[in-house]
């Protein structure tokens, strides 16, 4: 899960982590850090759904990091780590790695993030953050996008590469070899399978960033990309199918239609008698399901800029989402916050739009947050939010107002 470090960047956040533990002996010594959050919500939202909701909760969010290091003779560093989820989630454990280090740069092989998500900038927040945050108060009722990360390899086993930083840039790559249910709890057996309807393999991300001060002015800039292709189901659209009475298309599985040798795929089940005649109608098809899935491609940028104790910056990520046709999703946020001593306040917009088969989802959240350090691994936490998302295929429309309370400890 992502871990939010408030009033930090990517690269800044790292240096508050505590250090891997190292033997004298050149074994390795595990240390333990982590971080947990706990926050009151209240909320009021529309809920058109019919259903009566508890507007307040408490909510928490938090993992353990098992990690260690040990430096041999010839200068190689040689680490892992494994995250413990505090609470119980379906990934129990979460990112488990081992990494190589020297100045040729850093390898890492395991369940981590890719090269561009870790190398992604956002736009500052001092509450509790509207970018993938770990905790959000809000029940969204579109597809609406909710972040700027490259992310849809998650924790999948890869293996990624970073170069030493040089007059301030970094690359990094990343191949995901397949993210299918058995891609990111890879063991010591088996094998991937890669014929998987609705699932992608070989997956290639890569990012570039830029740090640098200039007299006073902190610059971060980054760029990604990542791309992945679909998985042939190896379906053979020749294959005769039994049609079932009151359904004149060409079933081949539930949802899925074949039209002219095309596989379709539509909202309706295999023998729906309301499914539309595909065959006679092609178009009532393509317009009323979902187009086929198509290679996955995305892009993502960011900047931050920081002086005299303030952050500006933003985000932007595109993705088609690995489907054919009108289906991309479109992301972008800004943000700036003040920092002065143990205080911070901030502000911070982010705009979510995705395509469906029935409009445009959209989102659109505000937040306006702040948060007081009692000491350097604890903080406490405050944000107003506002949220208005857009269903457009249901044509419903939900405002939701959200008061968050609570600290965060990072050890």
């Amino acid at each position: 899960m992502k871990q939010a470090l408030y009033g930090t960047t990517a690269l800044g956040a790292l240096a508050l982590m505590a250090g891997p533990a190292a033997a004298q002996d050149g074994r390795i010594s595990l240390g333990v850090g982590g971080y947990y959050e706990n926050f009151f919500t209240a909320v009021v939202q529309d809920n058109d759904d019919g259903n009566e909701y508890n507007p307040f909760n408490v909510r928490h969010e938090g993992e353990i990091h098992f990690r260690g290091e040990t430096t041999l003779d010839n200068g190689l560093t040689v680490g892992f780590q494994a995250q413990l989820e505090a609470i119980t989630q379906g990934d129990q454990i979460d990112e488990t790695y081992l990494y190589f280090e020297g100045g040729w740069g850093r390898l890492i092989m395991g369940s981590e993030n890719s090269a561009p998500y870790q190398m992604q900038y956002t736009g500052p927040s001092a509450g509790l953050g509207l970018n993938s945050p770990n905790i959000a108060p809000f029940q969204q009722i579109s597809a609406a996008g909710t972040s700027t990360l490259v992310n849809q390899t998650s924790d999948a086993n890869k293996i990624t590469y970073f170069t030493p930083r040089f007059f301030g840039f970094q690359l990094g790559a990343s191949y995901t070899p397949n993210i299918d249910s058995t891609g990111g709890d890879r063991q010591s057996a088996g094998l991937n399978t890669s014929e998987d309807e609705d699932e992608y393999n070989h997956f290639f991300g890569g990012g570039l960033n830029f740090v640098e001060s200039f007299g006073g002015v902190d610059l971060a800039i980054a760029g990604g990309v990542e791309y992945g292709m679909a998985e042939d189901d190896d379906i053979n659209p020749d294959t005769p199918i039994t049609v079932v009475a009151g359904s004149p298309g060409r079933w081949i599985a539930p949802e899925i239609a074949i039209v002219d040798g095309q596989i379709i795929r539509t909202r309706w089940a295999a023998g729906d008698p309301a499914a539309p005649d595909c065959l006679a109608d092609l178009q009532a098809c393509e317009q009323l399901g979902e187009e086929q899935i198509d290679d996955f491609v995305a892009f993502s940028g960011g900047i931050n800029v920081g002086f005299s104790g303030f952050t500006l910056g933003g985000s932007v990520l595109h993705s088609n989402n690995g489907l054919e046709g009108d289906r991309d999703t479109l992301v972008w946020d800004v943000g700036a916050t003040y920092g002065a001593g143990p205080w911070e306040i901030g502000v911070t917009y982010l705009n979510g739009e995705t395509e469906t088969a029935g409009g445009d989802d959209q989102l659109h959240r505000v937040e306006l947050g702040g948060n007081y350090r009692l000491s350097p691994g604890v903080r406490v936490v405050g944000a107003l939010q506002y949220s208005n998302d857009d269903d457009a295929s249901a044509n419903r429309e939900e405002d939701a107002w959200g008061v968050i309370l609570g600290t965060r400890l990072d050890f």
